[in-house]
This record gives C-alpha cells, sequence and structure tokens, in this order.
C-alpha cells in the first residue's frame, strides 16, 4: 500500500492475506482481497512451467442477509399456525380451557419447531463464521437448505393439527431430515478441500462441525422409523436434541479423535 503522504489510500486495497499449503506437486496460494462489502478470493496455482490464476470466491454477506431473514420469517410464521377457533359464541371459562386443550398438540410442536429453527440457525452462524467465502456450488446448496427452512411452518401447521396421524410426523420429520442433512452437505462441502476456510483449520474443528450437523438429521431419521412403526407423537424424539447437543459439548474432544465415518 502507499503510505506516502498526500495520496489517499485506495478503498479496495484495505489488506492482502497471503496463505500457502502444499498441493501434491504444486504449491496453493490463496490472495483475499477484502473490503466492507465484498472479499475477492484469487487463488493462485504456481507450475514449474506456467502460472495461472482462477478466481472461485467472493463475498457471503449477501447469503448471509437472505438467511437470516428467512429464518426470522419461518419462526415468526410459526406463531400464525396457532389459531383460535372463531366460530365459538359465547366463550365460558369451560369452553376456554377445552380449546386451550386442542391446541395444547400445536403448543407442543410451535416449542419443537421453534428450537429446531434456533438450533438451525446457530449452525448456520457458526459453519458461516468459519466459511470465509462462497462459491456458485456453496451458494445452492445453502438455497436448497433456505428452500426446506421456509416450510418448516407448514410441515409443523400439519402435524399441530393432526398429532396422533403418523404420516403428519412424517413429513414433519422428512422436512427436517432433508434440511438438517442439507445443512451438513454445506459444512462437508466448504471443508472439503479447505478452499473456502482457513486452510490451517485443525481437522478436529471441521469434524465437530459435522458431527453437530449430523445430530438433527440423526433424530429425524429415528422419527421416521417410529412414524412407519405407527407410533403416535414420534416428534417427540426432537426433545433429545439438547441432550445429544450437551454430549457433544462435553465429550466432543475425545469423540473428535475418531472420525466416526465423517
Amino acid at each position: 500500500m502507499n503510505n506516502s503522504p498526500g495520496k489517499a489510500e485506495d478503498p479496495c486495497q484495505i489488506f492482502y492475506e497471503i496463505s500457502s499449503r502444499l498441493h501434491g506437486k504444486r504449491r496453493v496460494f490463496s490472495r483475499v482481497r477484502r473490503n466492507d462489502d465484498y472479499a475477492v478470493m484469487e487463488v493462485i496455482y504456481i507450475n514449474t512451467e506456467n502460472e495461472t490464476i482462477k478466481q472461485i470466491g467472493f463475498g457471503k454477506n449477501r447469503i448471509e442477509a437472505l438467511s437470516d431473514c428467512i429464518f426470522a420469517f419461518a419462526m415468526t410464521l410459526l406463531a400464525l399456525g396457532i389459531e383460535v377457533p372463531s366460530d365459538v359464541n359465547g366463550f365460558t371459562p369451560t369452553l376456554v380451557t377445552s380449546t386451550l386443550q386442542e391446541l395444547l398438540p400445536d403448543f407442543v410442536h410451535f416449542v419443537i419447531a421453534f428450537l429446531l429453527i434456533a438450533a438451525l440457525w446457530v449452525m448456520h452462524h457458526m459453519q458461516f463464521h468459519k466459511i470465509h467465502y462462497v462459491d456458485h456450488n456453496l451458494l445452492w446448496i445453502t438455497i436448497g437448505s433456505l428452500l426446506f427452512v421456509a416450510l418448516i411452518p407448514f410441515s409443523t401447521d400439519l402435524v399441530g393439527d393432526f398429532p396422533t396421524y403418523p404420516l403428519c410426523a412424517f413429513v414433519f420429520e422428512l422436512n427436517l431430515l432433508i434440511t438438517g442433512s442439507l445443512f451438513y452437505l454445506q459444512w462437508r462441502y466448504a471443508t472439503a478441500n479447505r478452499h473456502l476456510i482457513d486452510p490451517s483449520m485443525s481437522d478436529q474443528v471441521i469434524r465437530a462441525g459435522k458431527q453437530r450437523a449430523a445430530v438433527i438429521p440423526a433424530l429425524s431419521a429415528v422419527g421416521i422409523v417410529l412414524a412407519f412403526a405407527g407410533i403416535q407423537w414420534s416428534t417427540l424424539v426432537y426433545l433429545f436434541a439438547p441432550l445429544l447437543f450437551l454430549v457433544l459439548h462435553l465429550y466432543g474432544p475425545k469423540l473428535r479423535g475418531r472420525s466416526w465415518g465423517f
């Protein structure tokens, strides 16, 4: 940068980060240019014969903003699925009590879905805190996951209205299975060759993210099996999610010492 007096600094030349890592027989240099509005990453492959420059990444601010809007919208829509009957003539204490009892499944599934969306948002926030740049593939994986996040209010309303119907529980659990799986795929893709994250990130940190992302898909798979077995209220399996996250938090360092197929 030019620090001579009298010359304004180019706002696009905020700073450069240079990192390198060995990639087969070539050395890969990741050069990053940032300012408040964007980040452009160029990967330079240095060979003995020639040098090529390929731009593979760009800023993540827009996709983060879109994600926050959809998460907030989905969490708000959950409350709109709890509807008080409007065709009741003359409310009495007994009628209010019976109405609240009828709405109990809606409240239960509202709480479950709200906490699950919150857990997905926290997971998304943690992933994108470590993901420095995005490419087209990651964008479409994220947009796909947001598609199913936006469907959660519908499946929640469905299972809340028909809590004893395994088919409705299956729709809710399948919605969360696909959503959680896409979040897992999102993190797996971003960390596959470390081109969208800090190349120095440890394998333990990457594996920890995969284990957290696998919790909701695993519980969804169990819930689907229970629903197919005809068990009512199979959606209560998600109540084990906080326990599993706690186990990963307390015993994660030991578990991350193994691959566990992740």
